[in-house]
């Protein structure tokens, strides 16, 4: 699935949009692409995990509960849904892969880089965002695989 095929949503607060790229059927966890393309407060999910990784644009600066992190593009960031965040984008617009989920649910998100021969097999726990190469922008669910010369950042949803 390509995700520029999917509707974006935008936030109650106006400061970007959302395309929910995969939701369990039991509601447990969710991947979106959110575009932040203006500063302002994350929505909160109180009581569940989350995991953003930038995965386009430069930079992006989080605020949690008052303390300033700075996010890196494909270096993935957990905080808790309950914290109080706050985005600045001190170099411009982003976009980000987001996960929520759960407590039941530990989501784990690995960027790599795939070689020309390479084959990448997904389990039936993953997906993997193409964030390089033909397939860009696209996300592929396990079971199945990612081959060729590509980056991808590989989502796990462990329930155990």
């Amino acid at each position: 699935m390509r995700s520029d095929d999917v509707a974006p949503q935008p936030w109650a607060d106006g400061g970007g949009t959302t395309r929910e790229l995969l939701v369990a059927d039991d509601g447990a966890w969710r991947v979106s692409l959110a575009d932040v393309a203006a500063e302002g407060p994350f929505s909160r999910f109180a009581g569940w995990r989350r995991l953003l990784t930038v995965v386009e644009g430069t930079v992006l600066e989080l605020l949690v509960d008052g303390v300033s992190h700075v996010v890196e593009p494909q270096r993935p960031f957990a905080f808790s849904g309950d914290d109080d965040v706050v985005a600045r984008l001190p170099e411009g617009p982003v976009r980000a892969l987001n996960v929520v989920a759960d407590p039941s649910v530990s989501p784990h998100v690995t960027v790599l880089e795939l070689g020309r021969g390479s084959a990448l097999p997904l389990a039936d726990d993953q997906a993997a965002y193409v964030l390089t190469g033909p397939d860009a922008r696209s996300l592929v669910v396990g079971p199945g695989e990612v081959a060729g010369r590509c980056t991808v950042a590989v989502v796990t949803l462990d329930r155990g």
